[in-house]
Order: C-alpha cells, then sequence, then structure tokens
C-alpha cells in the first residue's frame, strides 16, 4: 500500500524478477490504459516476452499466447473470460500482480481470478498493489480474502524510509456559503422526499422516515425489489406503488443535492432533462407534484451560478499567476464539467479542457480510450493548462502531475480522495483544494472522508497487518462459485 507515484509499478517489477525463475507472470489492471501503460514500462524493463490482452484482443489471437508469453498484461474481464473458457491457465504462473487491489470486491472479475488461482497454480504467489485499501478492518480483510493475502506492507508521506522521496502537499479546505434562493428550493424539496420517506418508512422499507440518507433509498429499493421477487406474480399493487416512490425519493435526492452542491443551473439541466430520459410512472408522478414545479419556478427566477464557481475562478486565476503549468480540477457531475470548461475558457491564460469517461447520452457524447489519451498528452505538453475530470480521473490513467488539485466537492469515499490527492505533490510541492458549500451535505462527505482515511491510518501498527484467511468453510457463502465453462460474469469490455 502505497501513495499514487510512489512506485508501485517498480516495486511489482522486483518481484518479477525473483518470481520469472519459477515461472511465468501475469499483472492485471482495471483499465485498458492503465494495462497498456503497464505493459510499456515492462518492455523497456524487461528482455521476455511480454503480451497486452484487453477487450480488443480476439480471443483466437490470446488462445496460443496464453502457453508460451512469459509475462501477459491484461485487464481482468479478459483473464476471467478466457479462464471460463478453457482457453487460459494458471497453473504456472508463479506470480499474478493485482493493481487498484481494493476493487477486488463483490462480483469483480479479480475475486474470480484469484480463486482459480489459488486452486490451480503450483507456486502461486500474489501482489496486491493499491494506495487505499479500505478504511475499516472489515473491508480491508474482504480484499485480502478474495485476493489470497495473508501481509500487507503499507508506507505513506510520514513514514521515515517513504518521507525523503515525496514533496510536501497542502491541502486547503475552502468553505462557501449556500444561496438563500438555493437554501429555500432545498428546504421545499426535502419536504416532498420526507412525505415521499414518510410512506417507505410506514411500509416498512425504512427504518425512520425522516433525515433518510441517499444510501438508505438505495437499499429501500434493494428491499423492495427482493420482496418484488419473492411474490412473483402474487406481488400486490401496493408494492409496484411503492417502488415508483422509492424511485421519487432517489430523484428527489438527488435533485436537492444539485441544488446544493453544484447551482440552480444544473438543477434545471436535471429537471428538464428527466422526462425525455424516463416515461417511468416515478417521473410522471414526479413531474406533478407541487414542490417539484414551484421548485423550478423558484430556479429559474433566480441567480442559477453557484458561489463556488466565483471561487474557483479566483483559485485558477491565483494558481495560474503563481507559476503552475498543470491543475486538474474534479467534478462529480458532466454538466457541471462542461460548464466549469466553458467558465474557466474566459479567463486570462487559462486553457481548460474536459476530461470525462466512455459513456455517452443524448446531447453529451463521451471520450473515446483514444480521445482520452490524446488529451492527456495535450495536458502534459502544456496545450492545455486545466484538466476538468471527473471520476474517471482517479485511477486508472497515466495522468501527469500537476502543481495543484481542486475538489469541485468533497467525496466520502477516503480511497477517492487518495487518489484524486495523489495526482499532486509528486515531484515538486503541491496544493489540495476542496470546495464544501456551507450547512450541506458537502460537509458530510467532508467529514466522512477525513474520518475514513484516519480509520484506514489506524489499521496498519507499523506500517504492517497480518491477515489469518480463513478456511474454506468459514468463507461460505462468501465466495462466489466458481463459474462452469460456458457461462459468463462480465464482457470482454476493458
Amino acid at each position: 500500500v502505497l501513495p499514487t507515484g510512489l512506485g508501485k509499478t517498480v516495486i511489482a517489477l522486483q518481484v518479477m524478477l525473483e518470481r520469472l525463475e519459477l515461472g511465468r507472470v501475469l499483472m492485471m489492471a482495471p483499465t485498458r490504459p492503465l494495462a497498456e501503460q503497464h505493459a510499456t514500462f515492462l518492455k523497456r524493463s524487461l528482455d521476455v516476452g511480454i503480451e497486452l490482452f484487453t477487450g480488443s484482443v480476439p480471443p483466437t489471437k490470446r488462445e496460443p499466447l496464453w502457453q508460451s508469453t512469459q509475462v501477459v498484461v491484461a485487464t481482468p474481464q479478459v483473464v476471467e473470460k478466457d479462464l471460463i473458457r478453457g482457453t487460459a491457465s494458471l497453473d504456472d504462473f508463479a506470480l499474478v500482480v493485482f493493481d487498484e487491489a481494493h476493487r477486488a470486491v463483490g462480483n469483480y472479475a479479480y475475486v474470480f481470478i484469484a480463486r482459480n488461482y489459488a486452486e490451480t497454480a503450483r507456486q502461486p504467489l500474489v501482489l496486491g498493489m493499491t494506495a487505499s485499501p479500505g478504511s475499516t478492518r472489515t473491508s480491508v480483510t474482504e480484499v485480502c480474502v478474495n485476493l489470497h493475502i495473508t501481509a500487507i506492507e503499507k508506507r505513506d508521506d510520514n513514514d521515515p524510509d517513504v518521507a525523503p522521496y515525496i514533496q510536501p502537499i497542502e491541502t486547503n479546505w475552502v468553505k462557501v456559503p449556500l444561496p438563500e434562493s438555493a437554501a429555500r428550493i432545498s428546504k421545499n424539496l426535502q419536504k416532498l422526499q420526507d412525505r415521499l420517506c414518510g410512506r417507505l418508512y410506514q411500509a416498512g422499507a425504512l427504518t425512520r422516515p425522516r433525515k433518510v440518507s441517499t444510501t438508505m433509498i438505495i437499499d429501500a429499493g434493494r428491499k423492495l425489489q427482493a420482496q418484488l421477487r419473492a411474490a412473483g406474480k402474487k406481488a400486490p399493487w401496493n408494492l409496484y406503488n411503492l417502488l415508483s416512490m422509492q424511485a421519487m425519493a432517489l430523484k428527489v435526492a438527488h435533485a436537492r443535492l444539485t441544488v446544493e452542491t453544484q447551482g440552480l443551473t444544473q438543477f434545471l439541466d436535471y429537471a428538464n432533462r428527466m422526462p425525455k430520459r424516463s416515461s417511468s410512472r416515478a417521473t410522471k408522478w414526479l413531474l406533478q407534484k407541487p414542490e417539484w414545479k414551484q421548485a423550478i419556478i423558484d430556479a429559474e427566477g433566480s441567480e442559477g451560478t453557484h458561489p463556488k464557481l466565483r471561487r474557483l475562478e479566483e483559485l485558477i486565476a491565483q494558481e495560474l499567476a503563481g507559476g503552475a503549468e498543470r491543475i486538474i480540477v474534479f467534478a462529480e457531475i458532466r454538466n457541471t464539467a462542461s460548464l466549469l470548461v466553458e467558465r474557466l475558457g474566459k479567463l486570462e491564460n487559462a486553457r481548460p479542457v474536459r476530461f470525462v469517461g466512455q459513456g455517452s447520452r443524448k446531447g453529451d457524447p463521451g471520450m473515446t480510450q483514444k480521445v482520452q489519451k490524446t488529451t492527456l498528452e495535450q495536458f502534459r505538453s502544456g496545450e492545455f493548462n486545466v484538466l476538468v475530470a471527473t471520476s474517471v480521473g482517479e485511477e486508472g490513467l497515466d495522468i501527469p502531475a500537476t502543481e495543484a488539485v481542486i475538489f469541485y466537492e468533497p467525496v466520502p469515499s477516503a480511497i477517492r480522495l487518495i487518489q484524486r490527492r495523489g495526482r499532486t505533490g509528486r515531484d515538486r510541492p503541491g496544493k489540495v483544494f476542496v470546495l464544501i458549500t456551507s450547512d450541506t451535505r458537502d460537509e458530510a462527505a467532508y467529514w466522512s472522508s477525513r474520518n475514513r482515511e484516519m480509520q484506514m491510518q489506524s489499521l496498519f501498527d507499523g506500517g504492517r497487518m497480518e491477515i489469518e484467511l480463513p478456511s474454506r468453510e468459514e468463507i461460505g457463502a462468501n465466495l462466489q462459485p466458481p463459474l462452469e465453462k460456458g457461462q459468463t460474469r462480465l464482457d470482454d469490455g476493458a
């Protein structure tokens, strides 16, 4: 466990050099660009046969190479499918490296691959690499059990064997006020959310009627869906109504979050897109609610720009004037990223560019991996000096080091906080700015990520943790059943 940019791949290379004497090596990364990056590095560093397997390489071409290649670099979905097909075997692999190892939870392909490797390899050794394994002993143990890892070595900025090689990072928590108009609209939407959640509480889907988080609403939906599946064709009509209410409550919760943390312009964009994207009963019902109609009327008659935007413009201008050559701005919502690029483009010396994922929707095209790669090269060369990125910029891409990272909103996850912060302070001192709207869910996310990071730091005594793996009987239902040949869990995608 090492902070982003501190040489996890070099450590993997050292382990490979030892294990190649005993057998072959597999290294996996969760995205194609990151797998390509690893393959390029290894080809420069090792004088052995190295093949890159991603979804763009046909299975018929991969099959013979699995039998002979000394080092395979791949995306996990490809490895999983080839193991299921029977066209690949890990029995003679002496090392398997799982990059971004914290992903090894649930049905993610890493879990199946690690189990297959543990059961078939003659001399297995697993190396997991991550900047952030989890914030609780339970979550860290889950990853270790899934990957069959028994020991963790962790270093961070404060460790004496790391500190001489890193640069200081100055973190600034920047608070801005919530405008009265936005507070009024949020309060109005809160009343609607409370009424919907009250009905869900009465039906037993929620444990309380008020102060309900988005996660609790999502869990209520899972509970209702489970009841629907159990009832089958005998499901009462009221159950469908409750599912519609749950969907409405989720939409209202997202709308409130947008009003409070993004701005009224983004809220109106969300409200206007809603009937175009969905014709569900929940959407139709929501559009008729007086509170929803009033929220739209109030937003249309108010200043749409969130004070965060003005503060962001000030920070960008300040950092560029101070000599910053590259800045990353992280934004949770795509249309916010587009708005930020538009506004920042008007600043003197700012050359912003949007950086988003591959998914597309009407009027909002995604970026192919080829375009992503080109954009990062332009950012690295200085053609652009402000990269406005969604979560796609957090992991799995070779993003150049920057002088400053700005969070347009805090994130509740310690993993995401660490990954974002790791984009600065590599070869020179860095700065992190986190914009927080006072008295909103921004503050809850801020405290959540900070507390979880402190919890994670406290897990490791002297930088180490030993994990006692339970027996297969003790693991029981927590292990995925092995897939039979012909079954599929994930697409080649990657």
